[in-house]
């Protein structure tokens, strides 16, 4: 084993660093796209480089292999990896790091654990948590030669721990490398691209080779049917959209009701639910529902408890009777407590409570044109509701409300960022028409509407059928 001088290891790292992409290429196998290569070369000439980008265009890979670069060109350094959970740390920064360590032409040496590769006395590369937004976890990584901060899923990004980055990066030759999906238009990720100090670029999930092909050219990489699935679904206004595919953030109007970085927030927390199939949810079950009929609607159910919306259903073409059947079964199989039933009241809704009413079956009748019970806040029942949801679903509650991640409920999340809101003459809060959502949504948001009911103050339907109510046991299936 040769032993290399100073000078010639000097030399070495200059010009790896010089060509971080040939680099890459040749002494770890990794081989960037033409969009990566430009990003690679940016994070090499400035000291400070932010991406917002869509789904599925490598962000993971291209934040690895910088982070490789820079670390064998920089000993001895740091290179901090976190991001907005540790469960996005250690579930996608690292597996893609470790794999291109342990298949690179190049032996890189060091000792390769799950969130953290030793490669000597301060050197290496490190996963950090920030869940709780604690500084310090950033800031003990000084050294006096530098240091690269790497952070995935960026637009989460608090001040406290940005300017803890910002005071570990003060030493010349480090970096700060800023990636993500632009879900929020506010806070420091949304900052850097309106500064001159920072090198950003921007990336469409339609750039990717894969897309541009229609073929797989690089395993992994979105493909132009997700796209074109995408813009289906959601429309090419959508924040959605306009944040997964097309790397743009979402309109920073300040009349949304509810923020797409909410929505996104909780369906991340839903990710780690489980159903208890011996207890049912944790909680006093709600379920909401909305009645269509026979039209391009849907008549839509949805179940939560206090913790997570869990489970939706949605159904075209039924009449009254086989909707309000739906509704006994549903809550039949979600364990639903006696009048913890809200249902649309309002044209074919008035029906199917009714029906239910005349099988003695307790519900709750929401109309959502009604005055809300805190008539000085809001113009109807329908703002106060939706109001209610968003508090429910707010970063500042106790225990925001999380989202299971299931179809259904993945359609209904992307439909709460279509509401506005605005304020009466008299001061009240008001919700834009139904009809002005659903002309940008293209569908009516029927899951959203359901969700929503069960924050309603509604008054049960009929006061008889207590005694015939039973509350069976969950059960599968529906």
């Amino acid at each position: 084993m040769t032993t290399l001088a100073p000078e010639q290891i000097r030399a070495y790292q200059a010009k790896a660093w010089a060509d971080p992409v040939g680099w890459l290429d040749q002494a770890c196998g990794v081989r960037l796209w033409s969009k990566q290569r430009a990003i690679a070369e940016a994070v090499r000439d400035h000291p400070m480089v932010a991406v917002r980008s869509g789904n599925g265009v490598g962000k993971s890979y291209l934040s690895a292999g910088i982070a490789l670069a820079y670390s064998e060109a920089h000993c001895p350094s740091y290179v901090v990896d976190t991001a907005s959970s540790w469960k996005g740390v250690e579930k996608t920064f690292w597996p893609t790091l470790k794999r291109i360590v342990r298949q690179a032409p190049l032996d890189l040496g060091g000792d390769l654990q799950t969130t953290q590769w030793k490669r000597d006395d301060l050197w290496g590369v490190f996963g950090v948590s920030c869940d709780n937004n604690e500084p310090e976890n950033i800031s003990g990584f000084r050294t006096p030669h530098g240091a690269m901060v790497i952070v995935d899923e960026a637009s989460a990004l608090t001040e406290d721990i940005y300017d803890a980055i910002l005071g570990l990066c003060s030493t010349e030759g480090s970096r700060i490398f800023l990636i993500g999906n632009p879900l929020r238009p506010e806070g420091p990720f949304y900052e850097c691209f309106k500064s001159p100090a920072w090198k950003t670029f921007a990336i469409s999930t339609w750039e990717n080779p894969n897309v541009v092909e229609n073929r797989e050219v690089i395993p992994g990489l979105s493909s132009r049917a997700w796209c074109e699935e995408r813009l289906a679904e959601w429309g090419a206004d959508h924040p959605a959209y306009l944040a997964r595919v097309l790397g743009q953030f979402p309109e920073s109007a300040e009349d949304v009701l509810i923020p797409l970085a909410w929505v996104e927030a909780a369906l991340e927390r839903g990710k780690t639910w489980k159903p208890d199939r011996k207890r049912g949810p944790t909680g006093e079950v709600k379920m909401g529902g909305d009645v269509a009929r026979f039209g391009a609607d849907r008549s839509t159910l949805v179940a939560r408890d206090e913790r997570i919306a869990f489970w939706a259903a949605a159904h075209a073409k039924e009449d009254i009777m086989q909707t309000a059947g739906r509704v006994k079964k549903a809550a039949e199989v979600q364990a639903v407590a006696p009048g913890n039933i809200f249902i649309d009241d309002t044209g074919l809704g008035g029906g199917v409570v009714d029906r239910l009413k005349e099988q003695r079956f307790m519900v709750r009748a929401v109309n959502f044109g009604a005055a809300a019970k805190d008539a000085e806040q809001f113009a109807n029942a329908r703002a106060e509701a939706y109001w209610r949801l968003r508090m429910a679903l707010s970063p500042e509650a106790d225990n925001p409300l999380s989202i299971a991640d299931t179809p259904e409920l993945r359609r209904m999340a992307y439909e709460l960022p279509m509401a506005h809101y605005k304020f009466t003459s008299a001061g009240k809060i008001i919700l834009e028409p139904k009809e002005d959502i659903k002309k940008r949504l293209g569908k009516s948001p029927d899951l959203a509407d359901a969700l929503a009911q069960t924050y309603a103050h509604a008054p049960l339907a009929s006061m008889r059928g207590w005694e015939d109510l039973y509350q069976a046991p969950r059960r599968e299936g529906f």
